[in-house]
């Protein structure tokens, strides 16, 4: 019985409602109702907005992480094929100082090499190249430059590697001879120029002159390495007439070098008048610090003289 009374309690209200809201007797009722949920709704709603915007930070923060996942891809793409570029121009202009090196020493068998480690240690100045007894090479034989100044030489071959001593190793020693009175243009220290596209090109180096040529003289000593970019020509006569700039190269005394490969250029000259011998500081004409391509003369065999 009491289900129905509400039951019609409630039916009743419901077309009470209907009916003065179709009359229009509610209106101020309902405008009493949202003067005062307004400001709440506007309380509510204030509160919410730092909400959102976190929602919205996170959100625009991952597609912000997305696209500097795919910018770094693209610059690392971008990157690996600029470094190719520029390994493939290297290539080519070390072919190509190659090539110069074979047409000034057409007698000459040379092969090209590929630096691919050097000793760390402090305490030696040696490089290891990708060439080895598979290959023909040998303990002793001369290394060069891409531009054909002296390097060092073989001091241990393996089938497919070998240790190269640079002239700069405390353990290298190579008879030269300066070259003084020779009507020709005097280069830097290194060979290799760099022209405006910023890539190395073989400067013209020029030919030694022989002993015998009018006007030449030889100069003769011994060129010592002690770890430091130059090197040292020692037992040079006391009065010898050396200048600033001139060629040093191999005398070929000994028979472990062939004569006339440009080792550097003169830097500076001590002469002391107590001294029995003069020396000068020499700057190789190789980047030795900097080599990537070298060529070994494997045509050439060191004598190996013994002492008498």
């Amino acid at each position: 019985m009491r289900l129905i009374w509400w039951l019609a309690t409630v039916g009743a209200v419901g077309l009470i409602s209907i009916f003065l809201s179709e009359q229009g007797a509610l209106v101020p009722v309902r405008n009493v109702h949202l003067t005062i949920s307004s400001p709440v709704e506007g309380v509510l709603r204030d509160a919410a907005d730092p909400l959102e915007d976190i929602y919205t930070s996170i959100t625009d923060r991952g597609s912000l992480v997305r696209e500097n996942e795919e910018l770094r891809a693209q610059l690392e793409e971008l990157e690996a094929q600029l470094a190719e570029q520029q390994g493939n121009e290297q290539t080519i202009t070390e072919l190509e100082q190659a090539l110069g090196v074979r047409t000034r020493r057409p007698d000459d068998q040379l092969l090209a090499a590929r630096v691919v480690a050097q000793d760390v240690s402090g305490q030696k100045r040696m490089i290891a190249i990708d060439r080895g007894t598979d290959d023909g090479l040998d303990e002793g034989m001369v290394v060069m430059s891409g531009a054909g100044s002296l390097v060092g030489t073989v001091t241990a071959a393996y089938e497919g590697y070998s240790w190269v001593r640079l002239i700069t190793d405390p353990d290298s020693s190579v008879n030269a001879q300066v070259n003084t009175g020779v009507a020709q243009p005097r280069p830097v220290a290194t060979p290799e120029v760099i022209t405006g596209g910023g890539s190395p090109t073989p400067s013209p180096t020029p030919s030694p002159a022989p002993d015998g040529e009018p006007g030449a003289t030889a100069i003769r000593g011994v060129l010592k390495g002690d770890l430091r970019p130059v090197v040292l020509l020692d037992l040079l006569p006391p009065d010898a007439d050396i200048e600033s700039s001139d060629l040093v190269v191999t005398s070929g005394l000994g028979g472990n070098y062939p004569p006339g490969i440009l080792i550097g250029a003169v830097k500076s000259v001590q002469q002391r008048p107590e001294s029995a011998f003069a020396k000068a500081s020499v700057e190789p004409a190789a980047k030795l610090a900097s080599l990537d391509t070298v060529l070994v003369l494997i045509n050439f065999i060191p004598a190996r003289l013994e002492s008498p």
